[in-house]
């Protein structure tokens, strides 16, 4: 039964088959077995680094699809020995790992910029909105007096007519009851009666 060599440091998540570097002599596992040389993909403090990994390290791929389900899972791995061949990112990993920072503050403040542009849209609608509630209130009181003056025109027209009326009844009234009268006391003069000579 094979024993792993050793137990060592955090791996790369992701990380693809290399080239051994110009003046790097290839290394051999402490199980004697030739290492492999391995780029990291994913974007951490290693990206674009090289290092050796045991040719007896595998694992399971991912499972693409339903049938690969059922397929039996690899054996454990008989090494686990993992040594370091670069000791800092390459210059291209450098610019490309800065230029995703740059991409991703970017759309940071983009999203930042739209959301304030947004928040600012919706105070102005609001702003709008009170002002045409506040206008309309007004033009609701501007109407609401002009009714109530109108209102009270037609009320005082009504007044002045009802007044004349009543005083057109009363002048009727009195040459009436005077004509009456008159009448009543039977007039020898041998004039027309007062009432039928008009005022």
């Amino acid at each position: 039964m094979s024993v792993p060599c050793s137990d060592q440091e955090f791996r790369p998540v992701k990380a693809k088959a290399a080239s051994l570097p110009p003046d790097v002599t290839a290394e051999r596992c402490w199980c004697g077995r030739l290492a492999k040389v391995k780029q990291v993909e994913d974007f951490s403090d290693q990206f674009g680094m090289k290092f050796f990994m045991c040719a007896s390290y595998e694992h399971d791929p991912p499972r693409s699809s339903a049938s690969s389900s059922t397929r039996p899972p690899s054996p454990p791995p008989l090494c686990k020995w993992f040594h370091w061949i670069d000791t800092e990112l390459p210059d291209w990993a450098r610019q490309e790992v800065e230029e995703k920072h740059r991409r991703a503050w970017a759309t940071f403040f983009e999203e930042e910029r739209q959301e304030k542009a947004r928040a600012n849209a919706k105070a102005e609608r609001e702003r709008q909105i009170q002002k045409l509630r506040a206008e309309q209130a007004r033009n609701r009181e501007v109407n609401q007096k002009r009714m109530d003056e109108e209102a009270a025109r037609r009320f005082a027209e009504e007044e002045v007519r009802k007044e004349a009326r009543e005083a057109e009844r009363k002048r009727l009234r009195e040459r009436a009851a005077e004509a009456q009268a008159a009448e009543e006391r039977g007039d020898k003069s041998g004039k027309w009666p007062r009432w039928t000579q008009g005022k």
